[in-house]
């Protein structure tokens, strides 16, 4: 896997032709999708592709609500690698066993 860093600024610039928001609100935009990467594991560019082609309904809430913690939630919460095990067998009380 190769990593291309990208400036602060460069970050920035795609932000703004992405979302077409402030400078102000794409700073906010930036720690989001800084911090998510830290917490899921995938890369700024990947969390950044994301949000701009599978993550509308979220973005004109946020521009509603200015919400940034649910906003920041509800992305951790999409990309979050979950693993739901099954539920544990059931075990039959002593007394229910048969002998």
């Amino acid at each position: 896997m190769q990593y291309v860093f990208v400036s602060h600024s460069e970050w920035i610039e795609k932000l703004t032709s992405v979302l077409i928001w402030n400078e102000r609100d794409v700073r906010k935009v930036l720690r989001v999708v800084s911090d998510t990467s830290l917490l899921t594991g995938m890369t700024e560019q990947e969390v950044v592709d994301f949000i701009q082609y599978g993550f509308e309904e979220e973005i004109s809430e946020l521009k509603q609500t200015y919400d940034w913690s649910k906003f920041k939630n509800r992305l951790v919460g999409k990309l979050s690698k979950r693993t739901h095990e099954p539920p544990g067998l059931s075990v039959l009380h002593p007394d229910l066993r048969e002998e």
